[in-house]
């Protein structure tokens, strides 16, 4: 009787390894791909480990270090390994609640995919949507499909950051207006606030005539003549600050 072999189980001695199996590369979806869109196809393999299917990501920051340069090459690869089936959109990115940009997300349909309930992303098996294409000439026709919809996408609904840097180059200064004899109150901090010593109200009237404006004032009004202090001397303002006391009610006239 043989013995039971107790060699431990090692991986690949050489490590992780992007792996394309020949029914993939000899399919017609893949001899359709262009240089660009394969390499875009090995970049999320590069990634793809044994549960994290549905959870791939390439951003411009990490193609740029896998061949691909450009924005447009990348979305473009991207639509094309989508419309011939090789990969599907798990989510779809944007900004979180700080502001952050978020990826899209995808899996390669050959291999089973797993559930991240944080990005509500479900579990589901190999879809192989890949061998639908049944001939070279109709994964071209998929792709270019897929870039005239995504051309008309970008027609009706211009991209939103580009949108809001066109509006702000198209901005310009602005001259401050108001009338003269507008009412300004004064700001928290100068020396006229609220008493917090005494009883009664304190009132700034207005010296310039076309500032002059006509006020009743409650009970307990303090009948004294103060010097005018405040934080803009320019433009005199009316102000009526209450008090932190009670106050008696205006009588009305009989």
């Amino acid at each position: 009787m043989m013995g039971r072999d107790h060699r431990p189980k090692v991986g690949d001695p050489r490590g992780h390894s992007a792996r394309i199996y020949d029914e993939i590369y000899d399919s017609d979806a893949f001899r359709a791909l262009s240089p660009h869109d394969v390499l875009a196809y090995l970049a999320l393999l590069r990634d793809l480990r044994a549960t994290n299917n549905g959870d791939l990501s390439l951003p411009l920051s990490k193609a740029k270090h896998r061949g691909i340069k450009h924005k447009t090459t990348l979305a473009r690869s991207l639509r094309a390994l989508r419309a011939v089936g090789l990969i599907a959109l798990t989510s779809t990115g944007g900004r979180d609640k700080d502001g952050h940009r978020l990826p899209n997300l995808y899996r390669v349909t050959d291999v089973q995919s797993y559930a991240f309930p944080k990005k509500f992303i479900e579990a589901r098996p190999a879809t192989n949507e890949w061998k639908r294409v049944t001939s070279i000439a109709q994964a071209r026709a998929l792709i270019a499909q897929a870039e005239a919809e995504a051309k008309a996408d970008a027609k009706a609904q211009p991209d939103a950051e580009a949108l809001v840097e066109k509006t702000k180059a198209q901005g310009h200064a602005m001259t401050r207006t108001g009338s003269r004899g507008d009412q300004k109150l004064p700001q928290p901090g100068v020396r006229r606030e609220p008493w917090v010593d005494a009883l009664g109200h304190a009132v700034n009237l207005c010296e310039a005539a076309e500032n002059r404006v006509m006020a009743r004032v409650p009970g307990r009004f303090v009948d004294a003549c103060e010097e005018r202090i405040h934080s803009s001397p320019g433009s005199p303002p009316f102000a009526l600050l209450p008090s932190h006391a009670d106050f008696v009610p205006v009588e009305e006239d009989a």
